[in-house]
């Protein structure tokens, strides 16, 4: 599995998984480029809470493209 950013590119699994929350290609596409444009964001080790970039992925796209609600 890589681990750096840069070189990695999202699973069949996780585009799929995303695509069931409601998530378009273009909205995931664009949370894509803007994690990579992260400087932080290089090496999945360096992120607490995940050991894969296909988990933050997941649940940073499908969070990044929640509908907001009104309180």
């Amino acid at each position: 599995m890589c681990k750096l950013l840069s070189e990695w590119s999202p699973s069949t699994a996780a585009i799929d998984l995303i695509k069931l929350n409601g998530v378009s290609e273009d909205q995931m596409n664009k949370t894509l480029e803007y994690l990579k444009a992260e400087p932080d964001l290089i090496n999945i080790d360096d992120v607490q809470g995940y050991d894969n970039w296909d988990s933050l992925f997941i649940v940073f796209c499908i969070k990044a493209n929640k509908p907001k609600t009104e309180d």
